[in-house]
């Protein structure tokens, strides 16, 4: 029996799936890191962690699931999307990479909308300029850090350094490159035109292929490190959000995910490259040939929670965070979260918005808090889902992920809010198994992703479903939510003006 791996890099930890010919896991593994944060507002990883948290878990899914390295027939990678990594032309990294959270670039966000505006970008780009876009961090550094910009012979997606390593072969691919500001994302390309006009080197930029393209072959020096067999084939692979997707099957219009990670997402197919024209959301290039994907996204979801419990909570497990927000009603006895911890993208793209708590009263507790929580964070995807019904995007299938799919309270909450049935993948990793899928795709085993999709993809019977009650309840709550942002965007500035200890030193 052959078997196919996935790897997904995340914002907050690697996981690695090896799944059999019917798309059962049969080894998981997972390795926690940090972000770092040396000043207010920034976030950057090293890439050497990287590598060596990748490597600890193929290791590690091998051992568990008892699988020889000869039987992978291939592996793919999904990861966390936007980040720049810089390579010298030693293949050395020149600094820590910054990574999509990263709020630095306030200043390169004006610059490029003056020097090319608003139209042409969003009309090559289909995007709009946010904060922790690779483009925009590679002009910081070319400001700030002008030795390490002399030196730089390639810039990286997260995801495509791991594959480096593991194969010796420096590429991208399509979804992941559409998410860096220098791609015409409707032709599939790089835009030259986009990147001279901003004075970078096009040089810079590695082929872009599709996901499930081989990219190269597991290299002795990597075997050593990983365990896997020398030669192995290793796909593209695909940004985080579009292999996600295939992991629950999202390969056609109509179907719409519904990611709680660390940041979160509303994701939808459609068949041609057609954007927001007033840039609050991204299109970039899906996984399946011929189709885009459109997506609203949060900077701050699952991370607001685990936010809350890390200062605020000390820590409380899984089950006892389930068990304190179910008893609490809907609306939390009228405390409403703001989610914006790192500023916020979908609608707003404001990286001066900030986070709050309000209505706090004397009888409010943790449990309302982490409700509360809960609450905002889906208040913010209906901002997404709204968005997309005003541009006409077919939503017929709700499909939820990632924390947001694994607890029940939080299931119901996603119903109730949008008043739609929400399904769940009796699949869990589904970044990391729509990266195995699309290895499979690779190597062949499979016809295209929307076949390897039927044969491995399966739902939950039951889908959580809308209690009128609660719908009235949240109906009045939301409007309330957007007020809450309108009336504080101008305090929201003038706190972000108040120096830290670390701007004082």
């Amino acid at each position: 029996m052959g078997y196919l791996m996935g790897i997904d890099l995340g914002t907050s930890s690697v996981k690695t799936v090896l799944i059999d010919e019917s798309g059962n896991i049969r080894g998981l593994a997972q390795s926690d890191y940090p972000i770092s944060i040396p000043r207010l507002g920034w976030a950057e990883q090293d890439p050497g962690t990287w590598w060596a948290s990748a490597a600890d878990t193929i290791r590690s899914s091998l051992r568990k699931a008892g699988v020889s390295p000869q039987d992978v027939e291939a592996v793919g990678l999904s990861g966390q999307m936007h980040g720049t990594v810089l390579l010298d032309n030693r293949r050395y990294v020149l600094r820590p990479a910054i990574i999509w959270p990263d709020q630095r670039t306030a200043h390169e966000v004006k610059r490029i909308y003056r020097e090319l505006g608003r139209e042409t970008l969003g009309k090559i780009t289909l995007n709009p300029a946010c904060a922790g876009f690779q483009t925009l961090s590679l002009l910081w550094v070319r400001e700030h850090e002008p030795e390490n910009y002399r030196r730089i012979d390639k810039v990286l997606l997260p995801k495509d350094y791991v594959r480096l390593k593991l194969t010796g072969e420096i590429g991208t691919d399509v979804t992941d490159a559409s998410a860096t500001l220098a791609f015409d994302t409707g032709r599939r390309e790089w835009s030259m035109e986009l990147i001279r006009r901003l004075g970078l080197d096009p040089g810079f930029y590695p082929p872009a292929a599709n996901p499930f393209d081989i990219a190269g072959y597991v290299t002795a020096e990597a075997a050593r490190e990983t365990g896997l067999a020398p030669g192995t084939p290793v796909v593209f692979g695909g940004g985080d959000q579009p292999m996600q997707a295939v992991g629950n099957g999202i390969v056609i219009p109509g179907q719409v995910s519904l990611t709680i990670g660390t940041g979160g997402q509303v994701f939808s197919v459609v068949e041609r490259p057609y954007y927001d024209p007033l840039l609050r959301t991204h299109t970039f290039c899906h996984a399946v040939p011929g189709a885009w994907n459109i997506m609203g996204a949060m900077l701050s979801a699952g991370l607001s929670l685990s936010w809350l419990n890390r200062n605020v909570l000390s820590g409380l497990s899984y089950e006892e965070i389930n068990e304190l927000s179910g008893a609490v009603g809907p609306g939390s006895e009228g405390l409403i979260f703001l989610p914006y911890l790192s500023g916020e993208r979908t609608p707003h793209m404001d990286p001066a918005a900030r986070g709050a708590f309000i209505g706090l009263t004397l009888k409010h507790g943790k449990a309302h808090m982490i409700r509360a929580v809960m609450e905002g964070v889906v208040f913010g995807l209906r901002d997404s889902v709204e968005i997309f019904a005003s541009l006409g995007i077919p939503m017929d299938t709700f499909i939820a992920s990632g924390g947001g799919a694994r607890s029940p309270v939080w299931m119901q909450i996603q119903a109730d809010v949008l008043n739609r049935e929400i399904y769940k993948s009796s699949q869990t990793e589904q970044a990391c198994v729509g990266a195995a899928i699309i290895a499979g795709v690779g190597v062949k085993r499979y016809s295209s992703v929307a076949e390897a999709c039927r044969a491995v993809v399966r739902f939950v019977d039951r889908p959580a479903t809308p209690i009128p009650g609660n719908v009235r309840v949240y109906e009045e709550l939301y409007g309330m939510y957007r007020d809450a942002y309108r009336r504080n965007r101008t305090l929201f500035r003038k706190l972000g003006s108040v120096p830290s200890r670390t701007d004082e030193d």
